[in-house]
């Protein structure tokens, strides 16, 4: 009877219409976590104690079953069914996350590593694609996460949050004259043929924004969406790379020199999106949270309750280091 309630319940969910049958899950995750506390979870969540308990009253009734054992008012556990319905929505199932190269590349491996060996029980899968093709995955339902620099935090319709910051090094070949420069300007690099991501890819545009700002004209000779696509057209002598920290590796790129170019084009952040009316399993918010320690459960929860993207600037400075 478990099964066949959950899996009514789940079809059920799957539709727009049915945006509270999220928040009955999302009650129910946050009561467990908060070790049974409905004024603890009611704080997580921003809501208060009578809407939690209204939300469990009403997520039992429509599984027609009993979810938590009582004492009273107070809940103490789960029952049997409780305990079988947690399981189902905490750790089975499957995990989509549309990204762009950069982020696949040089980020999600230790993070789906990590998650791998917690949860071995979840199917996972990485799409990658442009910024805006990953949020539109997302806006379409396709995938529960997108995590990009540009374009997810323009799409009204999905919740945004900051992961991490990271910045820009310049990486001329060795023996390049640039690397004999003490430091490096923007005057200096349009000496040189540059060779850099594409537009609306990486944060290219705060590139573009630098050399306009400082009233330069850039010579960007190359561009691609693959970090490693533009190193291998430095080592050709084409010309001079501006790519994410990230993807310089000191053993892997020892033939060329990396120069963090920070204060030329400022620090930027990568976003992860989940649209709102999506539920989300416990084992999500795990994921969220090895990627960006910051956000955790009730942030997202928050963000995923709220009408309007969530406050950036407290998380932003929230994030202390750079990831990189």
């Amino acid at each position: 009877m478990i099964i066949s309630c959950f899996a009514l319940f789940r079809a059920k969910v799957s539709t727009k219409k049915n945006v509270m049958k999220i928040h009955h899950l999302n009650a129910l995750i946050a009561v467990v976590k908060h070790n049974f506390s409905i004024s603890s979870a009611s704080d997580g969540l921003s809501l208060t104690q009578p809407a939690i308990s209204k939300q469990i009253q009403q997520f039992e009734a429509e599984l027609n079953l009993s979810l938590f054992i009582r004492n009273g008012k107070r809940l103490v556990g789960l029952t049997d069914s409780g305990q079988e319905v947690y399981q189902r929505v905490g750790n089975q199932g499957s995990l989509s996350v549309a990204t762009t190269h950069t982020q696949a590349r040089y980020v999600l491996p230790r993070v789906i590593n990590r998650f791998r060996a917690i949860y071995p029980d979840v199917k996972l899968a990485v799409h990658q694609g442009s910024p805006k093709e990953v949020a539109e995955l997302a806006l379409k339902g396709e995938v529960y996460l997108a995590i990009a620099t540009e374009a997810v935090g323009e799409e009204r319709g999905l919740a945004t949050l900051p992961c991490y910051q990271w910045n820009r090094c310049v990486v001329p070949p060795h023996e390049h004259p640039l690397t004999q420069q003490s430091q490096l300007n923007l005057a200096q690099l349009c000496d040189y043929p540059i060779i850099t991501y594409g537009l609306g890819y990486t944060g290219r545009r705060r590139i573009d924004e630098a050399f306009e700002q400082a009233g330069l004209v850039s010579n960007i000779v190359l561009t691609a969406v693959d970090s490693d696509v533009i190193k291998t057209y430095v080592r050709l002598g084409m010309g001079v790379g501006i790519i994410a920290n990230m993807a310089y590796s000191d053993e892997e790129d020892r033939d060329l020199v990396a120069t963090d170019a920070r204060g030329l084009f400022g620090t930027s952040y990568s976003h992860v999106a989940i649209r709102k009316d999506k539920y989300i399993q416990p084992f999500i918010f795990s994921f969220i949270e090895m990627l960006a320690p910051h956000l955790t459960e009730d942030i997202v929860i928050k963000a995923l309750s709220e009408s309007d993207l969530i406050d950036r600037k407290p998380l932003l400075k929230s994030i202390a280091l750079p990831f990189y």
